[in-house]
């Protein structure tokens, strides 16, 4: 047989091939969808390992459903901190659905704790270009935070507050407000972005530990004992450390 013959031949098989690919059926589609609710249930009640075990088996039904692998990315890069895996599936939903900015946002924060701020800035940007994105102070927020870790403190504040202005209830902004105040030395500053953390999370320990400290830094001994006092009874079960610093912090005060 001719070289033309063998590789009309090689092209005939790599068409056959190309055309077997498998399409979900409805059936499978529906699979997909029942065990990637029951991931989500599964992650919502702590157990992460089911989490994952229903979510591969969502993809294996449904192989380029986007939804579950922008979820066993998060499960990867939070839960396992597996971040080369999680990166691999959330490069895979924006590959089946490019306008996902949830998962571009998903994939910006894996470049961010990696320390890849220029490539984690660029996501971010594009994802606060999407007018139907519904949670754009979360891009903008940790997009300052980017800014914050490159030594741009200025472009830094200024996203972070565009964040909470979006969203006035979102504590994680307030946090990292005050994170970057007080090391700038502008105590004043960040003891009132850690009231703002405290009002909006009234409920999250840390808010209350970060304000006594910064009150403690202001003489206001009172105020910080009440807030170490607050943050020992708000740390949860597991929070065994942020409940021992809280006690610690009021027993020298």
């Amino acid at each position: 047989m001719s070289r033309l013959a063998l590789a009309s031949c090689s092209l005939a098989l790599l068409l056959v091939s190309a055309g077997c690919a498998h399409t979900p059926s409805e059936k499978e589609r529906r699979s997909a969808e029942i065990h990637y609710d029951l991931a989500l249930q599964a992650q919502q009640q702590g157990n992460m390992q089911e989490a994952l075990r229903e979510l591969n088996v969502s993809l294996e039904n449904d192989p380029d459903y986007p939804e579950a692998h922008n979820a066993l990315g998060i499960l990867l890069h939070l839960s396992f901190r597996r971040p080369d895996e999680a990166i691999a599936h959330y490069e895979r939903a924006l590959k089946v659905r490019p306008s996902f900015s949830e998962a571009r946002t998903n994939l910006a924060n894996v470049h961010l704790d990696q320390g890849r701020y220029d490539e984690a800035i660029k996501l971010y940007e594009q994802v606060l270009n999407d007018m139907l994105y519904p949670t754009p102070y979360i891009a903008q927020g940790n997009m300052g935070w980017a800014y914050y870790k490159k030594g741009d403190t200025e472009r830094a504040l200024e996203s972070i507050k565009a964040a909470v202005t979006t969203n006035p209830s979102f504590c994680l902004g307030y946090k990292n407000l005050g994170i970057i105040y007080d090391g700038a030395g502008r105590t004043d500053d960040a003891c009132r972005q850690y009231t703002r953390y405290r009002e909006a999370c009234p409920d999250v320990g840390d808010a209350y530990l970060r304000e006594g400290v910064c009150q403690a830094k202001r003489g206001q001994v009172d105020a910080a004992k009440a807030a170490f006092s607050q943050c020992e009874a708000k740390a949860k079960a597991a929070e065994h450390e942020l409940r021992d610093d809280c006690r610690r912090l009021l027993e020298k005060l």
